[in-house]
């Protein structure tokens, strides 16, 4: 978003600075919700906004007019120019049709000679002018009256149809640039889940094989690592717990086995945070013991946002063996379907894992961590996980599930191969994802750099013939007053 800043610059001669309340009514939201949303009157809030029009509710919501103007909420009509005055600022839109906004979104109703789209435009130049003006507190807002005072530069009429061609032609090339952008990342995604597929189908590592026939086979591994007697699954055959459909054929020096068996058999080699201990706001620290919730945890990555701590005293009386401290891998128990995994950085231990994450230590005798990782990220998997999960609202799976979930094996040697050859095309995911974010942020550097101009006279010349913005201005002025001395006449014969 263009931020040209609170210092009002130079403008063109016929040029002037103007607020919006000079040019526009303001429309102030209702603060009720609705109660229901069974009417036709699309209810709008900020994630609604993602274009410069706005006729819809994202999600379908639409109230009734009478229900809504008894609790004093806004209808507000078409051409409104809808800005965001809480929080976050330069979210703005036109209305294509009749809306109800919540609270979060302040209406300018532009009065006669000013484009809608002109006024929607140039208050995107002015979000450091709204953050100047917003009130100090815990969240950042702007009341009716700085809404209102809010300056931006007026050309003459002429000007205005002009400049908002010329920004419609402009950034329409960037929309078209950045709806091809906007394809990459699912077009990576699905590259991820060939490159697993191909690696757990023993496609990545054929020539590999071909050129080591005398690796030991996965088998003799899983028969060596099997120390609790749990049952190791023949090649083609299920777990007849889990209904799901016939696994795939493996190459002949690979197996099936399971988590059970692939772990360390240390205590807690598998588990889960306890249950029956819930936290609450007032448990967590800005420091201590790190806690692992199902956010921190992505496809292969683990993540630190929104951290929470306990004390490192109650983590040692009560929570130790539920820990991890580094190279184990991370498993979510709920999810859609359930069963991302990352694995939890060396340096950040120790940590707890809560109740729907479970946490394994690997038997590297038998297997590799990120082996493990790419194969419960990939699409195999995940089907599999779908098929054995349980729940209404949200899928999950538990413990016991987990530990028997089939695991293609492959040799040991050929893991090694199989993880060189995955990092190395995940690495080339990277270098496309890190240039398709630099043409993102080149384009809103150029999407920024047309508004810049555009609101300092340069983008399009200036024609001395049009009426000066002053004499518009006026114009307005007086055509209001009269409009409002009608209304109190007419308020006054009642």
């Amino acid at each position: 978003m263009t931020n040209i800043g609170y210092e009002f610059h130079k403008l063109p001669d016929s040029w002037i600075w103007v607020k919006t309340g000079d040019i526009c009514e303001g429309l102030v939201p209702g603060r009720t919700k609705p109660k229901s949303f069974n009417g036709d009157i699309p209810w709008i809030t900020l994630p609604d906004i993602d274009d410069l029009y706005v006729s819809r509710s994202k999600k379908k919501l639409a109230v009734d007019r009478k229900e809504a103007e008894s609790v004093g909420m806004k209808v507000m009509p078409k051409n409104t120019v809808l800005m965001s005055c809480v929080g976050q600022f330069g979210l703005i839109c036109i209305t294509s049709t009749q809306v109800v906004p919540n609270q979060q979104l302040h209406g300018f109703i532009c009065l006669d000679k000013v484009l809608p789209e002109y006024i929607a435009y140039a208050l995107k130049t002015q979000v450091h002018q709204m953050e100047q003006m917003a009130s100090a507190t815990t969240i950042s807002y702007l009341n009716k009256t700085k809404c209102n005072s809010i300056k931006i530069p007026l050309p003459p009429l002429n000007e205005q149809h002009r400049i908002v061609t010329k920004i419609e032609a402009l950034t329409a090339r960037s929309r078209k640039a950045r709806a091809a952008l906007d394809a990459i990342p699912a077009l990576l995604d699905q590259f991820r889940q060939s490159v697993l597929a191909a690696a757990f189908r023993g496609d990545l590592t054929a020539d590999w094989r071909a050129q080591n026939p005398d690796v030991e086979p996965a088998e003799k591994l899983v028969v060596a690592a099997e120390t609790n007697k749990v049952e190791i699954l023949g090649k083609y055959k299920k777990p007849k717990s889990l209904d799901i459909d016939e696994l795939p054929s493996l190459p002949k020096t690979w197996t099936w086995s399971i988590p059970q068996t692939l772990s360390s058999h240390t205590d807690n080699s598998i588990c889960a945070g306890p249950f029956g201990t819930i936290f609450k706001a007032k448990d967590f620290r800005d420091s201590g013991i790190p806690i692992i919730f199902l956010r921190h945890v992505a496809p292969g990555k683990y993540l630190n946002h929104k951290p929470g701590f306990m004390d490192s005293d109650k983590w040692e009386e009560l929570f130790k063996p539920y820990s991890v401290w580094g190279g184990e891998l991370l498993i979510t128990k709920l999810g859609e379907p359930p069963g991302t995994c990352a694995i939890f950085p060396k340096d950040k231990g120790p940590a707890m894992v809560t109740p729907d994450v479970i946490k394994m230590t690997v038997n590297p005798e038998a297997v590799q961590s990120h082996y493990l990782m790419h194969y419960f990220n990939s699409e195999l998997s995940r089907k599999i996980a779908f098929g054995v999960a349980y729940g209404v609202t949200r899928l999950r799976m538990n413990l016991s599930i987990f530990r028997a979930l089939p695991v293609p094996l492959a040799p040991l040697e050929e893991q090694v191969e199989i993880c060189r050859q995955v990092q190395y095309f995940f690495d080339a995911i990277e270098v496309i994802e890190s240039q398709y974010k630099d043409s993102l942020q080149q384009l809103d550097q150029l999407d920024q750099s047309i508004l810049a101009k555009a609101f300092r006279g340069q983008l399009v010349p200036q024609d001395p013939n049009d009426e000066p913005a002053s004499v518009l201005l006026e114009r307005i002025r007086t055509e209001r007053e009269k409009t409002q001395k009608k209304k109190r006449k007419g308020k006054g014969k009642k």
